[in-house]
């Protein structure tokens, strides 16, 4: 038993109370009946904690004192108050920005995440991080309808992209201008309008609504930042974008991959957002 001592009081946690436990002065009991913890005034044995001859209350309500009765939850729970607000329960904390997959590329010739889009969520978010190409190259995406790709000339994007010289030996005309560009429909959409750098990182957050919805095509939006491929690799890159999948079909998910060589590393997580 726990044995704490708090200057010249010395009490002893004895968990929940039962009537057939003997008792020593200053053990303490948790009383499920009412929710609050006693302790004894003297050596009892069968004396409810209510009866003040042998108890006096030392916490009121079952958040006064741990309920040693309470069984531990499963893992990646919390301890919160119940619905009533009388006791206290093991339960997962909601949230309206949920983690729903995780994937990990490692010399992969194309990544996919696919077949957790759900009526829970209407807007659902790709993080993607530390992205490496193993060579230069162009880097597309596509979306996915019943697990399978969707092709045949139904992505249309427009998007504004800034770049900046970050290796001072190499000149790049138009250093920190932005500019744009607008793709008539093609098999997909793409990252950005300058190679990557191969061996460098890519980041970007890709947002699709309602994908679910077969009433309407499909919006997204890209944002992403990665070095490009001008003179030595010195070109840093961003691109904001949008764009529209033509297509009223029920989205699934969605395809990434370059158009060559392999994604050496990145890691994609998928978020559904309430």
């Amino acid at each position: 038993m726990a044995t704490v001592n708090i200057g010249n009081l010395t009490f002893t946690h004895r968990g929940d109370y039962d009537g057939s436990t003997a008792y020593a002065k200053n053990d303490v009991v948790y009383y499920a009946t009412n929710g609050n913890a006693y302790i004894a005034k003297q050596a009892t044995t069968g004396n409810a904690p209510t009866n003040g001859t042998y108890w006096s209350q030392f916490a009121a309500g079952s958040g006064g004192i741990w309920n040693a009765g309470l069984s531990l939850g499963s893992a990646g729970q919390v301890v919160k108050v119940n619905s009533g607000a009388s006791a206290l329960e093991f339960g997962t904390l909601s949230s309206d920005y949920v983690k729903l997959a995780t994937v990990n590329a490692s010399s992969s010739s194309s990544l996919a995440i696919d077949g957790h889009f759900t009526s829970d969520y209407q807007r659902y978010e790709i993080h993607a991080s530390d992205v490496i190409p193993s060579n230069n190259c162009d880097f597309f995406y596509r979306v996915y309808s019943g697990g399978s790709e969707v092709g045949a000339n139904v992505y249309n994007s427009t998007s504004a992209y800034w770049y900046t010289d970050t290796t001072p030996t190499v000149s790049v005309a138009g250093n920190n201008a932005g500019s744009q560009d607008t793709d008539a429909p093609s098999d997909y959409f793409k990252m950005a309008g300058d190679d990557h750098y191969g061996g460098q990182p890519c980041i970007f957050k890709i947002v699709i609504h309602d994908p679910l919805n077969t009433n309407r095509r499909k919006m997204v939006e890209l944002m992403t930042a990665f070095s490009g491929n001008g003179g030595s690799g010195g070109v840093m890159m961003h691109k904001h974008g949008h764009g529209v999948v033509k297509s009223n079909s029920a989205l699934s998910g969605f395809a990434f991959y370059p158009t060559s060589g392999s994604i050496t590393s990145g890691t994609f997580k998928l978020y559904g957002i309430k």
